[in-house]
């Protein structure tokens, strides 16, 4: 087994903080719950006036389609190009995509749909699993937590973005109108210019972590591990009887799965499901909590707040669900985050008819938040736990390719039921999905 290479020195540290600068960005993805309530009322008002919130979710719909997507292709880049390189490319794809959106959003849903849909989630995948895979090299026996801080940067960054849009396009705090749209002239004239300065500081930011992103000197890793090429002549050798040994349980310490073998394991699919159906919800409320709010709240600012802060439970959740894993196992930390998926999303739409609708509303979405985020710790670290280190970022894009069917059906979900059933519908639709995930998560093998 590899031995821990040291970590004392600023690049081991500055890896861990260029990763959480990059996660930062990426994580303007959680923001979107908040902007599209502007982004909307915009196509609404300006562009056409049969478009609807609806049809706006088909924009984050593509954003995580485009994630599942090409997330492989980010791990392939990552093994040949390296972490900071291919870092550099997807940070360049996403701030081109939000910056592009300041013309689309002036053409059509589909327009949008491909700058800040299709462009931005591609950069998202690129980006998203090289700042990890780098920082767990400098820090082996910490996995758990070095993933949870990175992503907690990634659940942080729809702190700054969702004040940032609030309050450059809303800042007299304006009500949606009757309609249930913005229909003020001076903020709806600010929308195409935000996106032009999202993309300048998602820019900055990336610049900044991409030069803090490095690897450890492989002369101060000291390991007792045959040669490269001798582990690849032993994996290939052992391919067909480490995908029938291992095929329900985990690797042992020494085995590192390449993609084929992986998908020659029943774990793996095992694994795939869970990730598409907590990804069902994680998409739904991250589309429709502020919607939500507006059917009974009226203040801006308090819904932009909720989701501001919700940022930060977002992130703590993250520090919280891989310390878990840490401390238990991958299989009980899953249970725990299914229930309790599935109590919140129960009682989520009973909070208009509490005495303090407003901090029920409240409470509801940040538990939510501080829940789901752990999906976003546990699956990258069990990845790397079952099928090894060494071709991670490949392996965990492959499990990521659940966005690609996640992302339909919460569009979906929400254009063909939410007139049909409303909201309370829709909460309790996904409240079951969770309670399956439930169920699936305890068929998992002992010791994961």
């Amino acid at each position: 087994m590899d031995a821990a290479p040291p970590v004392c020195g600023w690049r081991a540290w500055g890896a861990v903080l260029g990763g959480v600068l990059i996660h930062l960005t990426l994580g303007n993805l959680y923001s979107f719950g908040n902007l599209t309530t502007y982004m909307t009322s915009y196509l609404h008002e300006e562009v056409s006036r049969d478009v609807t919130y609806s049809d706006v979710v088909w924009v984050m719909a593509l954003t995580l389609m485009a994630q599942g997507l090409f997330m492989p292709i980010g791990g392939i880049l990552e093994a040949r190009l390296g972490p900071r390189l291919t870092c550099c490319i997807g940070a360049v794809i996403m701030s081109l995509g939000v910056g592009l959106t300041r013309l689309t959003i002036n053409c059509s849903v589909f327009a949008v749909a491909m700058t800040y849909g299709l462009l931005v989630g591609l950069g998202i995948s690129l980006a998203y699993v090289s700042p990890m895979a780098c920082a767990m090299k400098w820090y082996p026996e910490r996995k758990g937590l070095i993933n949870g801080l990175i992503v907690a940067g990634f659940g942080l960054g729809a702190l700054g973005s969702t004040s940032l849009q609030t309050h450059y396009l809303n800042p007299d705090n304006i009500s949606v109108a009757p309609s249930g749209y913005f229909e003020d002239p001076a903020l709806l004239a600010r929308v195409p210019s935000v996106f032009t300065v999202m993309a300048a500081v998602f820019a900055a930011l990336q610049t900044l972590g991409c030069l803090l992103l490095s690897r450890p000197d492989v002369s101060l890793v000291r390991t007792t591990h045959t040669s490269n090429e001798e582990e690849e002549e032993l994996l290939d050798g052992q391919c067909d009887q480490r995908s029938s040994g291992a095929s329900h349980g985990i690797r042992e310490d020494s085995e590192n799965l390449t993609p084929r073998q992986m998908l020659r394991t029943r774990l793996f699919y095992h694994l795939w499901l869970i990730y598409l159906i907590n990804t069902i919800a994680i998409g739904y409320i991250n589309a429709t909590y502020k919607s939500f709010g507006q059917t009974f709240l009226k203040d801006d600012f308090f819904l932009a707040t909720v989701g501001a802060l919700a940022a930060i439970f977002n992130a703590s959740g993250r520090l919280f669900w891989g310390r878990l894993m840490d401390a238990t196992t991958f299989k009980t930390s899953m249970c725990c985050l299914t229930c309790s998926l599935c109590v919140l999303f129960s009682t989520l739409p009973l909070t208009p008819l509490t005495s303090h609708p407003s901090a029920a509303y409240a409470a509801a979405v940040w538990c939510v938040f501080f829940t789901f985020c752990g999906t976003f710790v546990l699956m990258p670290t069990v990845t790397e736990k079952a099928f090894g280190a060494r071709h991670y970022t490949t392996n965990y894009g492959l499990l990521f390719t659940t966005q690609v069917l996640s992302g339909v059906l919460v569009a979906s979900l929400n254009q063909l039921l939410l007139h049909a059933i409303g909201y309370t519908g829709c909460f309790l639709t996904v409240a079951f999905f969770s309670a399956f995930c439930l169920l699936v998560t305890l068929f998992l093998p002992r010791g994961l």
